[in-house]
C-alpha cells in the first residue's frame, strides 16, 4: 500500500514540475512576442496606474521599459476625462 502512495506522490510531483515548466515557457513566449508600445498605450488609456514594475518582474530582460513608458504617456493623453 505504501508503495502505491509513494508512487502516486512522485507522479504528482513530476506532474507539477512539468506544469510549472509549461507555464514558464508560455510566459517567456508571451514576453518575447509582446509589443510593449501597444501594451503601454493600452494601459495608459485604461487607467492612471502603470504596470511597468509587474511586467519587469514577470518578463525580466524581455521587458522594454522605455517603449512601454513612452507609449503609456501617449495613451494617458488619450484617456477620456470625466465631465466637469
Amino acid at each position: 500500500m505504501r508503495l502505491f502512495l509513494v508512487a502516486g506522490a512522485c507522479a504528482a510531483l513530476l506532474g507539477c514540475d512539468s506544469l510549472s515548466q509549461k507555464v514558464d515557457a508560455s510566459r517567456q513566449d508571451r514576453c518575447e512576442r509582446a509589443d510593449w508600445a501597444l501594451v503601454g498605450e493600452r494601459d495608459g488609456v485604461a487607467g492612471p496606474s502603470s504596470y511597468a514594475d509587474r511586467y519587469e518582474f514577470i518578463c525580466g530582460e524581455l521587458f522594454k521599459p522605455d517603449e512601454y513608458r513612452a507609449a503609456f504617456q501617449k495613451g494617458a493623453a488619450r484617456r477620456p476625462r470625466p465631465p466637469v
